[in-house]
Parts: structure tokens; C-alpha cells; sequence
């Protein structure tokens, strides 16, 4: 990790996985969170825009600014989101009083460009959401792509099934037509998917010593998990959940949890009757690496993550 705290631009759809990535990049002495973004995904951009707020307002941090971003993906009409894994209020269905913060009126696309030409070169991008907002920022400004340090986003399914379908992970299927074009877009990526991910696993124990700990990020993320556990107990048996996005951008910080990635090319399936959204990576040994657009992460160190983890939110 670098002696500097690395400074990060979040584009999120606020559920679950989010909260415990968001907590810990507002509380790590390693992150310096410069703005937050809220796009569709896991329940409607309003309700995400009112869940990031209101972590901001539970570790006291009212001066990171909030934008509020795309409702609906680029092709097509708004979705039916239902409860899904993270509640009908995208928090475990714990409905907790509305924030209040407020957005900064400047959507999401408008800030991730503003931040790129005031800070060229300096900041690193970690979409864990829907790519919905960084394809609209790149329409609006292709420019940004050589103004980003790069791009760590949580996205992908690459040598296992998906999660959204049979073979999409959620945010890319989401928005295929979006993250086609972030893939796209010439500027350094890596992607953290559910090949890593789904082995990032954090269980009830833990999340009983979180709440023993007494912080306000703590006790907040054990209250909206049990109905994320419950869901993926469902799913798999045991009652543990899928750190994703924490996971994402604790690579986006620490390199040395990236125990094996490769270089090469990802696109994006769009027209498959059964496979839209799925990430197709050329990872044939004899494929050029020169033609690659992203680094995709194999494997991980998550066991050393959640203890890291464990550590910032505790105290």
C-alpha cells in the first residue's frame, strides 16, 4: 500500500455490500474517499442516494459531497426491482429514518467529469454498481479516460456462473450496453468479479464481534445483514455473505491481495437469447496480450481482506 492514502471516486447502487465497502473506505486511514455516486441497481437511485447519505451521517463525515445518477439503464425501460438480496430499502428492510444530508444537485456523470479535469491523474474510479453513470460520463467527456488514474470495479464473472443469470454477474448485466463501453473506453481497468469474490465470505461470527465492538459502522453493518444472510443461506447452505465491493476496493488500495490476474481482452455479451451480460474474457494462454483492455483478477488474498476489514470497522 502506498505511504498516501489512495483517493477514490465511488459510484454505487447502496445495498448491503456497498455499506461495507463505503464504511470502510470512509474510515481507513489507507482511502481517502473524494466523492460518492449513486446509480440504480440493486433498488431504485433514489433509495441509494438516501442510504449513502445516511452512512455518511453515521461516521460523521457530512463534507464528502453525494450525487445522485442514472434510474434505468441506457437501452430500455426502467426495471421492476423487487426486495432482492438487500432488502426493499436496499438495507436489509430495516428502514431506517431518512438522512439528513442531501445530494449536491450535480448528477453523477457531471461530477465524475468535474473530478477528473480538477484532479488529472490522481484519482482512482470504483464502480460497484451498474456502469450505467461511467457510460454516460464518457459520452459526455471521453477525455475522462486518460484522466483516471484508472478503474477498479466490481463486475464480471469470468471462469464461473453468474449470479443475475446463468452466466452474468448483477452489475454488468444490469447494463450490458454501459459496461461495454467502460470496457471500452482505453483506460486502465481491473476487474474484480464473483471469481474472487463469492471466496470473500463473511460469516455470523464475525459479524456478532462487530457488533460487540460498539462502533457506529460496526453496529450498523450487523443490523442490516440478517436479511442478507438469510438470502444467501437460501441460496448456499450456510449462513455467510459475499463481500464484493469491500473486496474491490480493497484491491483498488492494496495490490498484494491479488494473487493471480491476468491481462486480456473483455467484452461484453449483448444480443445472447441466454447469455446477455456475460463477460467473455480471452483467457487463452497464446492470446495476444497487447490486445488486452483489463486486468482480471483470478484469485485473492480474501481471508487477509476481511481481517483487515474486521480491524478498521471494530475500532
Amino acid at each position: 500500500m502506498s505511504a498516501e492514502p489512495t483517493r477514490v471516486v465511488i459510484d454505487c447502487d447502496t445495498g448491503v455490500d456497498d455499506a461495507m465497502a463505503i464504511l470502510y473506505g470512509l474510515l481507513s486511514p489507507e482511502i481517502d474517499v473524494v466523492a460518492l455516486s449513486t446509480v440504480w441497481g440493486n433498488i431504485w437511485v433514489e433509495t441509494c442516494t438516501a442510504n449513502t447519505l445516511r452512512l455518511l451521517e453515521i461516521v460523521g463525515r457530512p463534507d464528502i459531497p453525494v450525487a445522485e445518477g442514472a434510474g434505468k439503464p441506457l437501452v430500455g425501460p426502467k426495471w421492476r426491482l423487487g426486495d432482492g438480496v438487500h432488502g426493499a430499502d436496499g438495507q436489509g428492510n430495516t428502514n431506517l429514518p431518512p438522512p439528513k444530508l442531501r445530494a449536491s444537485g450535480e448528477t453523477a456523470a457531471e461530477q465524475i467529469v468535474r473530478l477528473a479535469h480538477e484532479r488529472p491523474g490522481e484519482l482512482v474510479l470504483v464502480p460497484i454498481g451498474p456502469l450505467t453513470n461511467i457510460a454516460v460520463a464518457l459520452a459526455l467527456d471521453p477525455e475522462i479516460a486518460s484522466l483516471y488514474r484508472e478503474v477498479v470495479l466490481m463486475g464480471g464473472n469470468f471462469l464461473v456462473p453468474g449470479n443475475a443469470s446463468r452466466w452474468a454477474e448483477a452489475n454488468i448485466w444490469h447494463d450490458p450496453e454501459a459496461a461495454q463501453i467502460v470496457f471500452d473506453a482505453g483506460w486502465p481497468i481491473t476487474a474484480v468479479g464473483l471469481d474472487v469474490t463469492l471466496k470473500c465470505m463473511l460469516d455470523q461470527p464475525k459479524l456478532e464481534r462487530l457488533r460487540a465492538s460498539g462502533t457506529p459502522a460496526g453496529v450498523h453493518i450487523d443490523r442490516i445483514t440478517d436479511y442478507y444472510l438469510t438470502r444467501y443461506e437460501a441460496r448456499r447452505g450456510r449462513r455467510e455473505c459475499a463481500m464484493h465491493d469491500a473486496l474491490a476496493l480493497g484491491i483498488a488500495v492494496d495490490r498484494t491481495l491479488i494473487l493471480n490476474q491476468r491481462r486480456c481482452r473483455v467484452d461484453v455479451e449483448l444480443n445472447g437469447t441466454h447469455t446477455r451480460g456475460m463477460t467473455a474474457a480471452d483467457l487463452r494462454i497464446w492470446a495476444p496480450v497487447d490486445q488486452g483492455n483489463a486486468n482480471v483478477v483470478l484469485e485473492a488474498d480474501g481471508a487477509r481482506f476481511i481481517d483487515r476489514w474486521m480491524e478498521i470497522l471494530s475500532r
